[in-house]
């Protein structure tokens, strides 16, 4: 472009040599202006176009964002949307879950409740049953010391008194009572019999129950005896009558007993064994009366 107007110029010069010095140096000073103004203008014309170039880029970028936006707001709007039928759903259908979910949580925690009151009061009563029972265990014991202490002279000559299952046994032997095959009491029998009968007068909440046993030999007896069940029997009988001359004694809390040869402690095989089996038991049982008032309530 420069050079345009300079060949413009120069053709302009020689075809007009004719033209004066000073017109020809207004001419120059014209085209210096001109110059500087195309300079000036070049300048700011490379300046918009930098200008334009970041412009473009911002735009760029603005477009992206926006697009970005546009994404967005879609993803937001399907949220909101969503959110909007969860709400509707809530207000409606989940409303009556919501209910009866609260229904069942009150009666789940009232069955709760009810549990707890039941474990309560069994381990209430587990504890007064431990009690009670250690109270008959401690009765028990004591009873038995009595009963070993009263008849401290006979243990060992036909007599053993012992504990268990929660009960005294006094074992009396037939020599110690009654000979063979009757059931008549001897006089070491009525000694030891007395002594007993002094323990269960202090002991009232005891009850008592007299076993007659025999050996596995025919009974050989003649009258109302027929068999070793009824010498069982008829012994027991002659024991009870016996305890209960003393009158201190209720004879409700006495039940007399038979057991013929059934319950052996040893093998009939031998005589020591049938000389064991052939034996009258006293046993002394605690009234259960606390303990059953218990497991009842």
């Amino acid at each position: 472009m420069k050079r345009n107007i300079f060949l413009i110029l120069s053709c302009f010069l020689l075809l007009s040599s004719c033209v004066s010095t000073k017109k020809y140096k207004t001419l120059e000073s014209r085209y210096h202006r001109l110059q500087n103004n195309y300079d000036n203008l070049s300048v700011k014309a490379e300046e918009q176009t930098n200008k334009l170039t970041q412009l473009g880029k911002e735009i760029a970028g603005l477009n992206s964002e926006l697009e970005s936006l546009r994404v967005q707001n879609k993803s937001l709007k399907k949220q909101y949307d969503d959110l909007q039928d969860f709400q509707k759903k809530m207000s409606t259908t989940s409303q009556t879950e919501m209910q009866d979910l609260l229904k069942r949580i009150q009666q789940s925690e009232e069955s709760l409740q009810q549990k707890e009151d039941e474990l309560r009061e069994k381990n209430k009563k587990y504890i007064e049953l431990q009690a009670a029972m250690e109270k008959q265990a401690e009765a028990l014991a004591m009873l038995k010391k009595k009963v070993t202490d009263a008849l401290v002279g006979f243990e060992g000559k036909g007599l053993s008194v012992i504990q268990k299952n929660g009960k005294v046994y006094v074992s009396v032997d037939e020599k110690l009572l009654f000979k063979s095959g009757k059931w008549d009491i001897e006089k070491p029998g009525l000694e030891a019999l007395a002594e007993v009968s002094k323990v269960l007068a202090q002991n009232t909440d005891i009850n008592i129950v007299v076993e007659g046993h025999t050996d596995n030999v025919k009974y050989a007896g003649t009258g109302a005896l027929t068999d070793n069940w009824d010498l069982s029997v008829k012994r027991a009988t002659t024991v009870v009558r016996t305890l209960l001359k003393n009158t201190t004694i209720d004879p409700a809390r006495i039940t007399a007993a038979g057991r013929g040869e059934f319950i052996p402690l040893e093998s009939n095989e031998t005589n020591e064994g049938k000389q064991k089996n052939r034996r009258t038991e006293i046993i002394l049982t605690p009234k259960f009366d606390e303990l059953l008032d218990i497991l009842e309530h």
